[in-house]
């Protein structure tokens, strides 16, 4: 047997490095994984290759000496001899005799009665990787690989097939599942009181403690997850020490692992709790099933304001916008009116109450195919008709990257399509592992987007990697003169690259970025969690939503030309007074920062709207945990207000309300999220989802929820009706006849 038949079967493999005199092939010298080590990095992500590129994979030997399975809809019993894992196995023989009947059976290259028996397994249920009444044995599912039969084993043995083949694998069965089931909750004792915790709220502590700690308090905190979970919580502990600089691999963190819970005096959970808080761990409130939300009340200034109908030129900037789309797409048209201006102005202008800055960042959810592409091609349009296109990007890159082009222009732009896959490769990098790089560019946009009023400098490797490409731009520029392609233009990047390498040692003055990015409403919901909506990216976005995701093309449609009086206002809200943009040239703002003047009762609201977001936000930190979602609400108003403001040159209250009157909806649009996919109970969870659909001011018919919110519990928007959270409208009869009864959030 080889990988082709567990290929033709429908699983994944992937090649393993081999070794050479007792060293892997993979370059490390202190490599301990001998002919387990994937030669591919991404190997989580490994696809079901074509058989062409099987064949491809065959002729340049990429499985010559080994290969690995994915355990994706997969349970390996993995018995090894040397642990007593053969007295475990006919114990759990005993108790579950159908797992002698395994599909396909693996004499491992350990020897003896070392052996893997091949289960499919359903990977929506959380398996357990280790039991502590069976010593010796690991059950592997989930995200990680088992070396396949026919790979070499670092004994010089292969692995070899007992019975069975890949297609002949049938499903645990169901006593081996209910034994391995992760329990939904550990039960332990934190200073004297019994509290249980999900694996969830573990992982958050974990995410409050550096991996590459001491190893004292790495032992410390993999002890504390043992005795939390009466030994089920392995994964917590592989997981979370992999990020770490010292991390073995998962083998010699199994052994680690199998040594603890042996003590007379163990290490509970009180020392993680410890640790965490040491990193700033704040505990957090559980969610209660009873269908209550703390929302941001509506106050009689912020009262029916439209929020689809901006006031001034930027609801006629919205108006043209949507314009552009065959559907009508209002909220996305207002997000994009919003981060243009904030781009074409931004850079020279500062709130003269608090110096805010009024670079945004701006979630876009959609259906898809229903407006989103019309949307992002009117923003481009604005841009470009100011010459902003230079310092306009599709797509985060890299780290590095992204400083570069904030060297190259002291503003940074980012229109970025399907915006919510690459957050989720970042959060699923966060709970799964690999993809690091991604954390660590998320973490710098998150930095230079707070650093729009100071001074971002630029350290260690990143500057000198940074300095090397630069120098060889200006090295092939000089070239290109030298050969004679002298002109205007490259003497222009001559000194823009000149500029950016004799000030990188201090660093980026006032960098500005701002970013409006696109998702579908599955991809958005299910990324933003409870976690996601404490971290500094997502509680500092805003987020803007089509309710109507089947929505009716518009009748007689035909595009709008952008009228002279419209170019003509943005060109001078990008360059007052005269507009000269050369191609090519630096788009940076050199002058006095401009402050925009604001009324007296205009800051006589936004200090009321301090206070509402500061109560709603201790409201939560005492109930939720939630706080860091409201706590934005006063940055995010003022931010808004300041745009609004922009083009007039003066804030008025007007400003203000419609500034407030979104950030309220935005704050409780993101606590409903969270709240739906962070809540205990599934009535709960529907529930939160239910209310975040509905509109206070249009009624949806019971078809368009169903169609908006999968796995819709009809019994569960009964309820809300019936406590008042949700009012039900009888309309009679539409003109087909049918029952027009529509449904609104309670206002």
């Amino acid at each position: 047997m080889d990988y082709q038949e567990f290929h033709d079967a429908g699983l994944k493999v992937f090649g393993l490095h081999g070794a050479t005199d007792g060293h892997c092939n993979c370059g490390n010298p202190e490599c301990k994984a001998l002919y387990k080590h994937p030669a591919i990095s991404n190997w989580q992500h490994t696809p079901h290759w074509s058989d062409d590129q099987m064949e491809v994979f065959e002729q340049s030997g990429t499985f010559d000496t080994g290969y690995g399975v994915l355990l994706h809809g997969l349970l390996v019993v993995d018995v090894d001899e040397r642990n007593d894992g053969h007295t475990s196995y006919a114990k759990l023989c005993e108790l579950i005799p159908e797992i002698m009947q395994a599909g396909l059976i693996v004499k491992t290259g350990s020897g003896g009665q070392s052996k893997h028996l091949y289960f499919s397994v359903d990977e929506s249920v959380p398996i357990c990787s280790q039991h502590k009444s069976f010593k010796g044995i690991d059950f592997k599912s989930g995200n990680g690989f088992t070396v396949g039969p026919g790979s070499l084993h670092a004994s010089g043995n292969l692995y070899e097939v007992i019975a069975g083949d890949p297609s002949e694998i049938m499903p645990a069965p169901p006593a081996l599942i209910a034994l391995l089931k992760k329990p939904e909750f550990h039960r332990a004792v934190i200073d004297g009181h019994t509290v249980d915790l999900s694996d969830n709220e573990l992982r958050d502590m974990l995410a409050f403690i550096d991996p590459s700690c001491g190893h004292e308090e790495w032992i410390r905190v993999g002890m504390a997850l043992h005795h939390a979970t009466q030994g089920s919580g392995f994964d917590l502990w592989d997981d979370w020490s992999a990020g770490g600089d010292s991390y073995p691999n998962s083998a010699d963190l199994d052994k680690r692992w199998q040594s603890f819970g042996k003590s007379s005096n163990p290490v509970s959970l009180g020392t993680l709790v410890h640790y965490a808080k040491d990193g700033g761990y704040v505990e957090a409130v559980e969610f209660t099933p009873s269908i209550t939300f703390d929302m941001p009340e509506e106050s009689a200034q912020t009262q029916a304001i439209d929020l689809l109908r901006p006031p001034g030129f930027i609801g006629k900037l919205a108006d043209w916008i949507n314009s552009q789309s065959l559907y009508p797409r209002e909220s996305l048209a207002v997000a994009a009116a919003l981060t243009a201006v904030s781009n074409l102005a931004g850079m020279r202008y500062r709130d003269e109450l608090d110096g805010m800055t009024p670079n945004l960042i701006a979630f876009c959810v959609a259906g898809s195919g229903t407006g989103k592409e019309a949307i992002g091609k009117a923003f481009a349009e604005i841009m470009k008709v100011c010459g902003l296109p230079p310092a306009l990007y599709g797509a985060f890159k890299s780290e590095q990257e992204l400083y570069r082009n904030l060297l190259r222009h002291q503003g940074a732009f980012y229109s970025v399509d399907e915006m919510g896959i690459q957050l989720t490769k970042v959060k699923n990098a966060m709970t799964r592992g690999g993809a690091s790089y991604l954390e660590g560019l998320l973490g710098a946009v998150m930095s230079v987007y707070s650093k729009a009023d100071s001074f971002l400098p630029i350290t260690g490797d990143l500057k000198e990697e940074i300095r090397g490409a630069l120098s060889k731009e200006y090295s092939a520029i000089n070239k290109q003169l030298d050969d004679g392609r002298n002109s205007d233009l490259m003497e222009r990047k001559l000194k823009t690259v000149e500029r950016q390498l004799s000030t990188i040692d201090q660093g980026i003055d006032s960098p500005y970025l701002t970013i409006i990015g696109y998702t579908t409403p599955t991809t958005f919901d299910g990324l933003f969690d409870y976690e996601q909506a404490t971290n500094g990216f997502l509680s500092r976005s805003m987020i803007f939503r089509e309710k109507e995701n089947n929505p009716k093309r518009k009748v007689g449609f035909k595009k709008q030309k952008m009228s002279d009086q419209m170019i003509a206002t943005l060109q001078n809200i990008h360059s007052p007074g005269s507009f000269s943009v050369m191609a090519d040239a630096r788009i940076e703002f050199t002058g006095e920062k401009t402050s925009i003047p604001t009324t007296d009762d205009a800051a006589a609201l936004l200090d009321q709207a301090y206070q509402d977001f500061w109560e709603l936000a201790e409201q939560h930190k005492n109930q939720t945990g939630l706080e860091a979602v409201p706590r934005r609400g006063y940055e995010m108003a003022s931010k808004v207000s300041l745009i609004l403001a922009m083009p007039e040159g003066l804030r008025t209250a007007e400003h203000v309300r419609w500034a407030v009157a979104l950030a309220k909806q935005d704050i409780e649009a993101k606590l409903l999220l969270a709240h739906s996919n962070s809540a205990e109970s599934e009535t709960d969870r529907m529930a939160a989802k239910i209310i975040s659909f509905l509109s206070k001011d249009d009624g949806q018919l019971i078809g368009v929820i169903k169609n908006g919110i999968r796995g819709f519990d009809p019994a569960v928007l009964d309820k809300l009706v019936s406590d008042g959270h949700v009012i039900k409208e009888d309309h009679g009869k539409t003109r087909n006849g049918r029952p027009n009864v529509k449904y609104f959030a309670k206002g």
